[in-house]
């Protein structure tokens, strides 16, 4: 996507007029640089120099954005003047106007122009193909149908030696190091009135990334682009994608939103993770957002808020596969396609009496292995491991390690089972925070299995 070839392909497409000597060196083809345009003298009819050129403002056009008024300092006050491309007679070096300086009427911009220094420069774009956050170093400029168009906009290391002014580089140094464009035809601006151009995402792709791909993207972004991006998603992922995010960009991102729109959130999310989210909000705060979700979402979210963060309780969720012992291996099947889509955590199977205590469990494994036709009761294991709701998480994760398990139930003093604790979650809670974000992004996700296909 950002390889120069992209902007000689589209210039190739449109009938491009030879460039003013004003910028050009060192762009690709008919193209120029923004960069080359700017502190240049800024000369009137009767010959005087007035300024030096600070800025050009930008319209949207047939499929570009042509300039359509350039914007000098003056060398009178200081004050920054505008002046329409109309009043343009040259750009061969100097900057000249057809006007005399005491006729240059007052300028001022439409709804629709932009600045490109102000609006445009220094502003992020996330780069799909990379899955990175780029920084727009300078802007490509060509002339198109007689018009002087913005086409791309140059994201490489060659952009920042050129604003810095270091043209007294080597050609042969500057040649030694890549391009990197992206052409403005890539470019999605999310606001129509081209207000908000500096978050550039595909919105018809940055849903088709993995969620942890997402959060990675959204850690980059200041708290407004985060609101965008989990605004173009569907409520499922970014869900999923909000679970990715590190807690103090949750935080973050949580005081910054509509408190219907985090309800929204939190009902998509694992009710363990929601529970987490909401211990990070003011006790207003978190009563307001409670009562804004569904109720059943509401109260598994409540039940796990009454235990203490660092204990099985804190780290449980109350999803889970539970069956009557009464049941067959086929109805465990069927409960499983019934329920498993809306449940992450499905390596065990719980099996409960009339009271909802725990009396056995069948792994996937134990599932697969046994005839569709026979009892539950019949295959299930009976010897049991289980914590209580008041179990140190440091306890529980040496126990799932020290039986190999992958998740542990957590029963009430009557054995009545509340939920389950999944090994990673254990495994977070444990690990130091700063061994944790030196973890691989995915770490958390080799238990997730999404209908979309994303492993």
């Amino acid at each position: 996507m950002s390889l120069s070839k992209n902007i000689t392909h589209i210039l190739a497409g449109l009938q491009v007029a030879s460039l003013p000597r004003g910028g050009e060196s060192q762009g690709p083809g008919n193209v120029a640089y923004f960069s080359g345009y700017l502190g240049r003298r800024v000369i009137d009819s009767e010959g005087r120099a007035i300024g030096k050129l600070k800025d050009f403002a930008v319209m949207p056009g047939e499929s570009l954005l042509e300039v359509s008024r350039l914007v000098y300092t003056s060398n009178i006050l200081g004050e920054s003047v505008i002046v329409p491309m109309a009043s343009v007679g040259s750009m061969d070096g100097d900057v000249r106007l057809k006007i005399a300086r005491e006729v240059i009427p007052p300028g001022k911009l439409s709804e629709n122009e932009m600045l490109v220094a102000e609006t445009v420069l220094d502003k992020q774009i996330v780069d799909i193909d990379g899955l990175k956050v780029v920084r727009v170093n300078d802007v490509l400029l060509s002339k198109v149908k007689d018009r002087l168009c913005l086409v791309g906009v140059d994201v490489g290391f060659k952009g920042i030696l050129r604003r810095l002014g270091f043209t007294w580089l080597s050609d042969r140094l500057l040649q030694g190091m890549p391009d990197s464009f992206i052409a403005w035809s890539y470019i999605d601006p999310l606001d129509a009135g081209l207000r908000r151009i500096h978050l550039k995402i595909p919105r018809r792709d940055i849903g088709d990334l993995h969620p942890a791909d997402i959060a990675d993207i959204i850690e980059e972004l200041d708290h407004r682009e985060q609101l965008l991006i989990l605004g173009s998603l569907d409520d499922e992922t970014a869900a999923e994608t909000f679970e990715e995010v590190e807690p103090d960009v949750q935080a973050q991102i949580v005081r910054h939103m509509d408190s219907d729109d985090v309800a929204d959130i939190l009902e998509n999310m694992n009710p363990d993770d929601a529970a987490d989210i909401i211990h990070m909000m003011p006790e207003d705060r978190a009563s307001e957002v409670l009562g804004l979700m569904e109720p059943a979402e509401a109260s598994d979210v409540r039940e796990l808020l009454e235990y203490s963060h660092r204990s099985a309780g804190g780290l449980m969720t109350n999803e889970f596969i539970g069956l009557p012992a009464t049941s067959r291996i086929s109805d465990a099947f069927e409960r499983l396609r019934s329920a498993g889509s809306e449940i992450d955590m499905i390596y065990y199977v719980y099996v409960l009496d009339e009271s909802e205590r725990l009396i056995g469990v069948l792994s996937l494994r134990d599932l697969l292995l046994a005839e569709p036709g026979r009892g539950i009761a019949d295959v299930m294991k009976t010897e049991l491991l289980s914590v209580s709701p008041d179990t140190p998480a440091q306890e529980v994760a040496n126990l799932l390690s020290k039986y190999d398990l992958l998740a542990v139930p957590v029963l009430d003093a009557d054995g009545v089972m509340l939920g389950v604790v999944t090994f990673d979650d254990a495994l977070e809670d444990i690990i130091p925070e700063d061994v944790r974000k030196q973890l691989p992004r995915n770490y958390r996700m080799v238990r997730r299995v999404h209908n979309r296909g994303k492993v």
